[in-house]
Parts: structure tokens; C-alpha cells; sequence
């Protein structure tokens, strides 16, 4: 959810049990309030951050979440270049959650989601991808099911 105080808007969706639903950290001065929220209603919550912002703000949501969505590039419109930093901004995050007994954190990653990059953030432990304009809309592809299965097989071929 892209949207300001979402602990005031949570409600108006209908976010059902083992939904993944992720908050954007820089949306609200109470994120807990929300991750908090998301989990008993029996979502999955995830905690959204911008390419600006250090991944030390995880470490205080942490036992809230399910997951890290890295925004790639600054929320707002599509057609955007990936934030280079972001590729090791995922690398770093996957190191410290392991290392820190959160191996079952997913790191999901949103924007400028080519092959290219999608595997270049699976290398970097990424594995949840927003697909959009990137890696969707592609015209040698039909289908919505083609373009996925495609995806996957050039994203991480080995699973």
C-alpha cells in the first residue's frame, strides 16, 4: 500500500487471511501500528523502503514482518531506471537478516523488473518480484501466462 497514514486506511481493503500485504516505512510515523494491524487480520506483512532508506529500519520492524519489499526505484511511475545501489542494498539486507536468525524474511523487489535485473536481485537474495511495465509488457510474448512462465525460466532457471 502506496498510500499516506495507512494506519487511518488499512481497514477500507479487503486484505484476507495469507495475503501479502506491504506497508511503505516511509508512509506512516507508526509502521508497528501497521505490521501489527496486517497480522491479525492473518495477513503476511511486509515492510516497504525506497531506495534512500537504510535497511537499519528493518531491524526495529523485524519481528512484525514476514518480508522486506526494496523498492527499486522511487515510488510514483513506471518507466523508471533501476537505482543501481539497490542490487547490494538486497545483498546486504539477506546477509544481515540470516545472520540475525531470519533466514524465513522473503525479500520481494519492485521496480525496473527486466530479466536482468530480476536476476541480478535473485543473485543478491531476492525472491518475490513485482512484475509491470518491464518484465509484462513485452510484445514478443501473447499471453499474461506466457510472459510469466517466460520470467521464471529466464529469471532462475535452476528451480
Amino acid at each position: 500500500f502506496m498510500i499516506e497514514k495507512p494506519e487511518e486506511r488499512l481497514q477500507w481493503f479487503d486484505i484476507r487471511e495469507g495475503d501479502y500485504a506491504a506497508v511503505h516505512y516511509e508512509s506512516t510515523k507508526h509502521i508497528a501500528k501497521c505490521l501489527q494491524y496486517l497480522r491479525s487480520i492473518g495477513a503476511k506483512p511486509i515492510l516497504a523502503i525506497n531506495p534512500g532508506t537504510p535497511i537499519c529500519v528493518v531491524e526495529e520492524a523485524v519481528d512484525f514482518i514476514d518480508g522486506v519489499l526494496v523498492m527499486t526505484v522511487n515510488p510514483g511511475f513506471a518507466g523508471q531506471k533501476l537505482v543501481p545501489n539497490t542490487v547490494d542494498k538486497a545483498r546486504r539486507l539477506r546477509k544481515w537478516l540470516d545472520e540475525n536468525g531470519h533466514e524465513d524474511i522473503i525479500i520481494e523487489t519492485d521496480g525496473n523488473m527486466s530479466n536482468e535485473n530480476c536476476r541480478k536481485l535473485y543473485e543478491a537474495g531476492a525472491r518475490m518480484f513485482v512484475a509491470g511495465t518491464s518484465s509484462l509488457v513485452k510484445p514478443q510474448v501473447e499471453g499474461i501466462d506466457e510472459r510469466i512462465a517466460e520470467n521464471r525460466k529466464n529469471i532462475c532457471p535452476m528451480e
